[in-house]
């Protein structure tokens, strides 16, 4: 199986090459795309395209759509993160029973839009009527590829891509942009059978915090015999209780002398230590009976809880200290990162210059090999032409 992970903005190489004079890391290009499908062994036959994006270049999001799909391969689609504007394209290139997201995901699909930037520094009425044509033509495009690949209503998909608003994985699933919502992993019994010392205060740490992605919260009790076995209980907190689901069979003596017995995986009876029933059984309706002896001491297992919690204070001392610390190195980056690109934009002619090489992440429509000479080749060359006269004059 061969997978590709789409984790940056959708660029036209020259777009890259700009980026990278700024000192950013680039996008991804239907260049990248097409060496990736041509390495490809003939022999493997699937392709999980994981998607985390913003979108970005119009022509290019059809280009890695229309080269995935030329692959004939069985092609399945995963939002991880986000999935916005021509991202979204490249996500239909899988079967809708194959367009999957995780539970927390969001997509963002809208009417494509052109920076002013681009049509330069004057423009006549006849420059933006074209551009809103072809504006339109892409909208309606974007459109119809919604409508026959989800099946969705066409005036409701136009109204939410009017809208320009991220929706849930829940509504994606209404709409037929994707078809399995991907549950995070829970945690069985079984899991949790044999954890080590380092799992016990990771699931505690987690009780607090919450569950990462990379170790999914724990959600049993594990309680130590009197023998030294390991009975597993279904419950998060407090003590075991008649009913609880528990593993494995038998009559486990614990170290508190009372006697659980658990039978099919459940807890059937919890009998208490002999000593303490003959006591209550010989003081039962008697004046004078003195209450039974309390155990002195505290249990293991409130022993292990106090480790636990100081373990935990320890850890949030450390996390809070650890945030500090990563904010002012942050911030002291982002100054330096700052100054960085100002000088490299000074080096490169200043911003006038640099903004005027830089293209519109929507661009009107052509299918044409970039060598050829397109309408939209003569087009802007014409627009820079104008912008090209208009500096001079002025």
């Amino acid at each position: 199986m061969a997978v590709l992970n789409i984790f940056n903005d959708i660029q036209s190489e020259q777009d890259k090459a700009v980026t990278r004079m700024w000192g950013m890391e680039p996008g991804i290009s239907f260049r990248d795309i097409n060496q990736f499908c041509d390495s490809i062994p003939e022999d493997d036959n699937t392709i999980d395209v994981h998607i985390h994006c913003n979108g970005g270049d119009v022509l290019e999001g059809w280009a890695i759509y229309d080269r995935l799909r030329a692959t004939g391969k069985e092609i399945t689609t995963i939002v991880d993160g986000t999935a916005a504007s021509m991202a979204t394209v490249i996500m239909m290139a899988a079967p809708k029973e194959r367009r999957k997201a995780y539970a927390n995901a969001q997509i963002l699909v809208h009417n494509p839009w052109l920076d002013p930037a681009w049509i330069g520094l004057t423009a006549t009425a006849d420059d933006l009527e074209k551009a809103a044509e072809n504006l339109k033509a892409q909208q309606d495009r974007i459109l119809d590829l919604y409508v026959e690949r989800c099946g969705c209503d066409r005036e409701e998909m136009a109204a939410l891509m009017a809208e320009d608003k991220f929706i849930s994985v829940e509504r994606a699933m209404e709409l037929g942009m994707v078809g399995e919502i991907i549950a995070p992993i829970s945690a069985s019994i079984n899991k949790v059978k044999h954890m080590s010392i380092r799992e016990r205060i990771i699931n505690a740490i987690n009780s607090v915090f919450g569950s990462s992605e990379d170790e999914p919260r724990m959600m049993a009790m594990e309680l130590a015999t009197a023998s030294g076995d390991t009975l597993t209980i279904d419950r998060e907190e407090g003590a075991p209780a008649v009913g609880d689901k528990a593993e494995p069979d038998g009559e486990w003596l614990m170290p508190d002398n009372t006697t659980i017995v658990v039978a099919d995986g459940v807890i059937t009876e919890i009998r208490q230590p002999e000593e303490q029933v003959e006591a209550a059984e010989e003081g039962d309706g008697q004046e004078g009976d003195e209450p039974a002896e309390e155990t002195d001491g505290e249990s293991e297992l409130e022993k292990e809880n106090a480790a636990l919690k100081e373990r935990i204070a320890e850890l949030e001392a450390q996390i809070a200290e650890l945030t500090e610390r990563l904010e002012q190195a942050e911030a002291k980056a982002k100054t330096q990162d700052d100054l960085r690109i100002l000088n490299l934009v000074a080096m490169a002619g200043g911003a006038e210059k640099v903004f005027t090489h830089i293209q519109s992440t929507y661009k009107p429509e052509t299918r044409e090999p970039v060598t050829a000479k397109t309408e939209e080749a003569v087009e802007r060359n014409y627009i820079r032409e104008r912008i090209e006269a208009a500096r001079k004059k002025k």
